[in-house]
């Protein structure tokens, strides 16, 4: 196999999407590369995609921040707090990309920040946060933890757990 083919991997993230990102494993998987090989790869679109996500969760914050009372339309909506935008924005900062892979943002209505997996979000204000994790009959759920950008990240590593 040329270089060229093994460096696919540097190109920008935005152009996989999942049907490519997919072809990509399979092709990896049945080219005759060695292990090795196959497994730097791996490993660097893996980091891609984490990092495509956590940028994607950078730009959302940036986009929730600038709402003004009333964003939702009906007028019932909160702004956010800064201070619960400043402690997203720096756990964003200090996090391991590979943690939030698939991890939503998004505004609620009350003001709070919404952290979201398919079954799972941590609510996060600008004083505490609370969760939520369903993985079939068990759920993992707290509340009244102190709203902290460690304390962010700690959740979200034990959801991850949780979840798999």
């Amino acid at each position: 196999m040329e270089d060229k083919d093994v460096m696919m991997a540097s190109e920008p993230v935005a152009a996989y999407s999942p049907t490519v990102f997919d072809t990509v494993i399979s092709y990896l998987h049945s080219s005759h590369m060695p292990l090795d090989t196959k497994r730097a790869v791996y490993r660097q679109l893996q980091a891609e995609v984490a990092d495509e996500n956590l940028a994607y969760l950078k730009r959302r914050l940036k986009e929730i921040s600038s709402l003004k009372d009333g964003w939702d339309g009906y007028g019932e909506a909160i702004s956010i707090n800064p201070k619960t935008i400043r402690v997203m924005g720096q756990f964003l900062k200090c996090c391991n990309s590979a943690d939030l892979e698939e991890w939503r943002l998004s505004p609620n209505i009350n003001g709070t920040l919404l952290l979201e997996l398919d079954d799972a979000a941590i609510s996060i204000s600008s004083n505490t946060l609370s969760f939520y994790a369903e993985k079939g009959d068990d759920m993992l759920t707290e509340e009244g933890i102190e709203s902290t950008p460690e304390n962010i990240s700690s959740t979200v590593r034990r959801i991850n757990s949780f979840m798999q």
